[in-house]
């Protein structure tokens, strides 16, 4: 039976043009096949696509949670692509391909995302799990070998997963706990080490996660000379001249790298005294 429902035309399993008119001014515009969503939209001067692709989708994602997700896309990609983009020659057409497949949860290839159909059926609040897998779409083919540590590549989409969560962590924040110092003791696996250099040094003319960014999709450093690459990280903000080590043993010792980051009801601990997404606003 589940061969046959994936023959079945996607308008038969309750997906129509009327359910994705939730988008203010217009701004995009759907068209449906018998088995894709497709989307077309311009942000900021930018025209975005994306394409909801249900060729194995068995209806195990409700299309109002595909809703969701195409709203997530257009509130988070463009966003993400407006700060990153440029450096990393990222895609502005991205695919998603929700599948009632053996695959992994979700994965990223290019700018094709996987899926599994049953995930959000099981775990309805994890969409931001697609947010993790638009970052590595963003950071379009890191290179795990000329990084001071291969970790870098998921501890950098986590960082995006968080500062970029959907609807200000409507859903993220519920449940998906950003690390602490505790369970994340170095910086080779350390996504809260990301988000503070961030909220507490960029500013606005010198953006240290992009120059992190940068650095990480340009190959400019071998894996041995990470100290050289940390000080162009740094270079032109309040942590120049500091080695890396210093800067690291600062954000292990402050509360940033305790306080909790789940809540229940309105923002959590570290939300409510730091407003850590300004940047992202």
């Amino acid at each position: 039976m589940q061969n046959i429902s994936h023959r079945i035309p996607i308008a038969e399993k309750g997906i129509s043009p009327e359910l994705f008119d939730v988008f203010p001014g217009n701004f995009v515009t759907t068209s449906l096949t018998t088995k894709e969503v497709k989307q077309v939209g311009t942000v900021n001067g930018i025209e975005y696509k994306l394409t909801l692709r249900l060729t194995r989708w068995a209806g195990r994602t409700a299309p109002s949670q595909i809703v969701v997700l195409s709203r997530l896309f257009w509130a988070n990609y463009p966003r993400m692509y407006e700060r990153f983009g440029a450096a990393g020659e990222s895609p502005t057409q991205i695919t998603l391909d929700i599948e009632n497949k053996g695959y992994g949860i979700a994965w990223n290839a290019g700018n094709l995302i996987h899926l599994h159909d049953g995930w959000l059926e099981q775990y309805p609040e994890d969409y931001d799990c697609i947010t993790h897998e638009l970052a590595h779409a963003i950071q379009n083919g890191w290179d795990g070998e000329t990084l001071e540590y291969e970790d870098y590549i998921e501890r950098f989409a986590d960082a995006c997963r968080f500062l970029y969560a959907f609807n200000n962590g409507e859903y993220n924040d519920r449940g998906w706990e950003m690390q602490t110092i505790a369970e994340e003791p170095t910086r080779a696996d350390s996504v809260r080490f990301l988000v503070w250099f961030d909220y507490f040094y960029s500013t606005e003319g010198n953006d240290l996660l992009l120059n992190y960014f940068r650095v990480c999709h340009d190959e400019t450093y071998p894996t041995a000379n990470w100290k050289e690459a940390w000080a162009d990280i740094f270079r032109g903000s309040a942590l120049e001249g500091r080695d890396i080590d210093d800067i690291y043993a600062e954000y292990a010792a402050s509360e940033f790298a305790v306080l909790p980051t789940v809540t229940e009801n309105g923002p959590s601990p570290l939300l409510s005294k730091y407003d850590v997404r300004r940047l992202t606003k």
